[in-house]
Formats: C-alpha cells, sequence, structure tokens
C-alpha cells in the first residue's frame, strides 16, 4: 500500500515488442536473456503472455551478467530453422555485447531489446550493430520527434534540454522515472495540504491526468502504476539514434 512506480513494466515490455511482432507477420522467436534479476524476471513475463499474442518460442539461451562473449548462444539460435526475431531481456553491458555478436554472426532476423537499454550509452556501446535494432521505450528519447499534437511533446521536450543543458549528457528514461516521481509526489503534497505520509499516500493514489516523461499516469487505490501500454513508444536506433516506428 505505500509502494509506487514510475518506469513501466517488464510485462508492458514484453507486450508492446509481441504486439510490433504481430504487426510484422513475425511470430516464430528465439529468446537470449539475463540471468541477472531484470533478465530473469523479464523472460518469466514474456512467457505468460505468449499464447496471448500467438508468439511461438521456438528456442532458449542465456547469458550471466559477467559474460563478454555470447557467441555460443547466438551460433545455437542462428542454427534453429524458422526462427523469424530474436528478443533479448537484458539490462547493463549484456545486450550490447549481444548486439555486437548477432552481427559478426552475420544473422539477419530483427533483434529486439528491452526497455533496460533506454541510454544513449547502449548506442555508444554496440556502435554500428545496433543499427534497426527495435526496443520498447518512453517517449522521452524520441522527444524531438514526436508529432507537435502529440500531448506529452511539451513535457518531454521541457525536461530532455534542461536535463541535458545542465548534465552535459544525453537524456535517458531513467532519470525521466525519478523526475515523474519528485513531481507526483510534490502535486500530492500540495493537495494534501501537508506532508502527512497517509494524506499524501491517499493523494498520489488520486493521480489523475498526470503527463509525466513516462506517460499519461492515472492511479488508483489498485493500481500504483498508472500507466497503459500507450505509454510505451516502439523505437527503431537508425544512425545511430533513436526513430519513432509509426
Amino acid at each position: 500500500p505505500w509502494n509506487f512506480k514510475t518506469p513501466h513494466t517488464d510485462l508492458m515490455a514484453c507486450e508492446k515488442i509481441f504486439e510490433d511482432l504481430k504487426k510484422r507477420n513475425l511470430t516464430k522467436i528465439a529468446m537470449i536473456s539475463g540471468t541477472d534479476a531484470f533478465g530473469k524476471s523479464m523472460h518469466d513475463q514474456c512467457k505468460t503472455v505468449t499464447t496471448k499474442y500467438g508468439i511461438d518460442v521456438l528456442h532458449e539461451e542465456t547469458y550471466g551478467p559477467r559474460d563478454s562473449d555470447m557467441t555460443p548462444q547466438l551460433t545455437n539460435i542462428k542454427g534453429k530453422a524458422g526462427v523469424q526475431a530474436v528478443v533479448n531481456p537484458g539490462f547493463g553491458q549484456g545486450p550490447a555485447i549481444v548486439t555486437r555478436n548477432y552481427r559478426q554472426l552475420g544473422i539477419t532476423v530483427p533483434l529486439y531489446e528491452s526497455h533496460g537499454v533506454g541510454s544513449k550509452q547502449y548506442i555508444d556501446l554496440a556502435g554500428a550493430a545496433a543499427e534497426g535494432v527495435r526496443l520498447p521505450a518512453a517517449a522521452l528519447l524520441v522527444a524531438e520527434k514526436l508529432p507537435d499534437n502529440d500531448p506529452q511533446k511539451k513535457v518531454v521536450v521541457d525536461y530532455k534540454k534542461t536535463y541535458e543543458a545542465k548534465t552535459g549528457q544525453p537524456v535517458s528514461t531513467f532519470g525521466g522515472h525519478m523526475y515523474d516521481g519528485l513531481m507526483i509526489l510534490v502535486d500530492a503534497m500540495k493537495r494534501a495540504g501537508s506532508a502527512d505520509k497517509a494524506k499524501v499516500r491517499d493523494e498520489i493514489e488520486k493521480t489523475r491526468g498526470f503527463m509525466g516523461t513516462g506517460g499519461i499516469v492515472n492511479m488508483s487505490p489498485t493500481d500504483h502504476l498508472g500507466l497503459d501500454l500507450s505509454a510505451f513508444r516502439m523505437l527503431e536506433i537508425k544512425n545511430g539514434d533513436w526513430t519513432l516506428v509509426q
């Protein structure tokens, strides 16, 4: 009852990826997942909705957080007949290594990464191998590229400009999640007219229509995230930068 969350869930990431796969008529996949808590969690969440989206997982591989070469696992995937796309639930440097090894092996089917690589650092680490990779992420990564009529555009553009001017670093979704949490808290304290924790908690639950960097937030007593699948955008890396998949 006292925990609230601003980042999108692993399950939402799986569903956004599977939605995009379905649009591209790609239903037979392989998965290569990190064995860390993030990778395992997202892998397990993805497996719960494969039937819902008509996705058939033909092959699975894993890698550890300290692994520096995923060529053997990817070679197994490359040799699996019928695989139309590969999904990599992973976080940290692992996905960048997967991406580089993927291209080195000449695997040509589409590669999907997780929202756990929603930072320009991933593109820098993966280099040219990241070209064409898709992933679900917050609108913040493509702030200026959003249509002018997108209701989220002003919030994400303003945050991006302020963050990058202050830090000299490219914006990432992770700082945006923290910013959303702070703003939701401040708004709730204002409405409560108090810093009393119970009153503030109750007001956070009443948050409606909050326009954050992660999406439009509508909390409730039974929903302490307040985001739906529309809060995720499907991105594709082109020419070393994020682009919005239309």
